[in-house]
């Protein structure tokens, strides 16, 4: 579905063996990303790199940028609903959490890290 949506938006998906996880090519309007990878590594590199797309950033990304992109994938990634439904069940275990969520452990601390004020609630 992630696929369809990055088309939609202009965005063509390509694929590759060897390198990067992941890359935006500005200049081929494409993201591109490394075979092989599980379902969540695969997931949240393109929703990274579709947030990079989002922002129109150039190639070789710095910090902030990085940051924001991962701000990004988690946005668009995890719902508060599905997050609290999965914690109710599962407890706070950021591992567990993010396999029932089918994201990685660092897109998933990404968006409690953004969701810090409501979690403590």
């Amino acid at each position: 579905m992630l696929i369809e949506t990055a088309e939609r938006r202009g965005y063509k998906v390509l694929w590759h063996n060897h390198g990067p996880k992941a890359a935006w090519l500005p200049h081929r309007s494409a993201v591109t990303v490394r075979n092989g990878m599980d379902d969540a590594q695969t997931l949240c590199s393109l929703a990274h790199e579709l947030g990079h797309a989002h922002y129109e950033d150039p190639p070789g990304h710095y910090g902030a940028m990085e940051l924001r992109a991962d701000r990004f994938a988690a946005r668009l990634l995890v719902s508060p609903a599905d997050y609290a439904l999965a914690e109710t069940q599962y407890g706070p275990h950021p591992a567990r959490l993010a396999a029932e969520l089918g994201v990685t452990v660092k897109v998933l601390k990404t968006w409690q890290t953004l969701h810090q004020k409501e979690l403590a609630l």
